[in-house]
């Protein structure tokens, strides 16, 4: 199995990925179009009470709208899949930045929710081709230093949630949230300069001279045909056996996304409602992602340094899980400024934690032929995830009548996810003698 990459002198073919060198560059591409397609639909939440009041809708309506948008992006790992028929991933970062540029401005017009649902789709779906793509490169050029690679540029999504809740508040009392959404639409499109910066490589099958690879194949594959068991039953039982931890992974990744991305979109309106100004509100935005920042950031680092992390990072990411129920306590029982404080930067760095560690999981589990699907079904779960948990938080409020319940129900969703993690890390250890394999292909890499 050999690499093929793209360049501006030709096509390169490789044994194995870069691992250095311009690679570092796809890194800081990544980082920038994880910032722009994750950073900006965060920081939409300062604009959650005008949304509102300007669209006379409920607050399952706009909820709805903001999840809806960070669940297109998700999402787009499926149009990206089609779209690699006719373009490479360098084509299809950029056609990203170009989309959420539109998006954006064409909601700056909105008449409507409805019209804004829409914008939301096109604005998702370019945010996701954007980041999500340039994640896949940077997966594909490493295969030592993954975490740390994932760490360094998923964290540009927490870098820009830090610094963009300030403009943004800033932007919303001179301009507006329209104003601010064609301000917004105009950084997206930066996307573009960002991807011209990756140079695609893919994994090939290379072939002798004498073409004896090709012959093993096709007696391979004519081996396999003949062998091949025509019982649907058994079919499914080998496909079970042979993937049973990479599913029960997106199951749980599928429950931790419902709740993730609760506390991002409703801690404004939830700090708001209980009397603290804008201002201070915005501070408990950019601080979720500050602890976002740290925690994706060295997690990366200290799981690519550490053996025993990596062997346990089913573990670790199961007790993050177990630190995000916990700290649920502090919004549903106390109104402290300070504890709120406390309660954002511990969230988000267990956040951040399991956001690296999952997708880390997901990059370094699966083989490299595999790689591109296993991540467009990771991200596909997470986003129908994202569609339901906006209706479902939005109808919480309205039932409740208040914002405290959200993190009732956030509680309730993590302390469900931790215990997923940790009943497959348990399996996992027990049937594997100890090590936690997706493939067994690849299990070499968790060495």
């Amino acid at each position: 199995m050999g690499f093929r990459i793209k360049t501006l002198n030709g096509i390169e073919n490789v044994e194995r990925p870069p691992n250095g060198g311009w690679a570092w560059l796809v890194v800081f591409a990544a980082f920038n179009n994880m910032g722009i397609g994750f950073g900006i639909p965060k920081s939409l939440g300062v604009y959650f009470n005008d949304m509102k009041e300007d669209f006379k809708a409920s607050n399952t309506a706009i909820s709805w709208l903001l999840t809806f948008t960070m669940s297109m992006i998700t999402f787009s790992g499926l149009f990206a899949q089609v779209l690699r028929k006719w373009l490479d991933d360098r084509q299809i970062v950029m056609l990203g930045g170009l989309m959420s540029c539109v998006g954006m401005t064409i909601c700056s017009f909105a008449p409507n929710i409805f019209v804004a649902y829409f914008c939301g789709f096109i604005m998702g779906i370019g945010c996701g081709l954007a980041s999500i793509t340039s994640m896949t490169q940077v997966s594909q050029y490493f295969s030592t230093n993954t975490a740390l690679a994932n760490g360094i540029s998923l964290s540009g999504s927490t870098l820009y949630g830090v610094i963009l809740p300030y403009p943004a508040q800033y932007l919303l009392g001179e301009f507006g949230w329209r104003g601010s959404f064609l301000i917004f639409g105009a950084i997206s499109l930066h996307a573009c300069i960002f991807g011209a910066l990756i140079h695609p490589i893919s994994v090939t099958k290379e072939s002798d001279k004498n073409g004896e690879e090709q012959h093993t194949l096709r007696e391979e594959c004519c081996t396999e045909n003949n062998q091949r068991v025509h019982s649907k039953n058994g079919r499914i039982n080998r496909f079970l056996k042979k993937y049973w931890l990479g599913l029960c992974f997106i199951f749980a990744n599928f429950f931790g996304a419902l709740s993730m991305y609760l506390p991002n979109v409703y801690i404004v309106p939830y700090s708001l409602e209980i009397g603290y100004s804008k201002a201070k509100s915005a501070v408990l935005l950019s601080v979720i992602s500050v602890g976002d920042f740290v925690g994706r950031f060295f997690s990366g680092l200290t799981v690519t340094k550490s053996t025993f992390l990596r062997k346990n990072i089913m573990q670790l990411t199961g007790l993050c899980f177990g630190i995000m129920t916990a700290i649920q306590l502090i919004p549903t029982t106390n109104s402290n400024f300070p504890l709120l404080v406390f309660y954002c930067v511990t969230y988000g760095c267990a956040y951040g934690v399991t956001a690296n560690t999952c997708f880390t999981i997901a990059a370094i589990y699966s083989a490299p032929s595999i790689r591109e699907m296993t991540f467009t079904v990771f991200f596909a779960a997470a986003g129908l995830a994202l569609l339901i948990s906006g209706a479902l938080s939005g109808s919480v409020v309205d039932f409740f009548g208040n914002f405290t319940s959200v993190f009732w129900l956030t509680m309730i969703l993590v302390g469900t996810t931790s215990i997923i993690f940790a009943a497959c890390a348990m399996t996992a250890f027990l049937r594997n003698n100890g090590q936690i394999v997706f493939s067994r292909s690849n299990s070499d890499e968790t060495n």
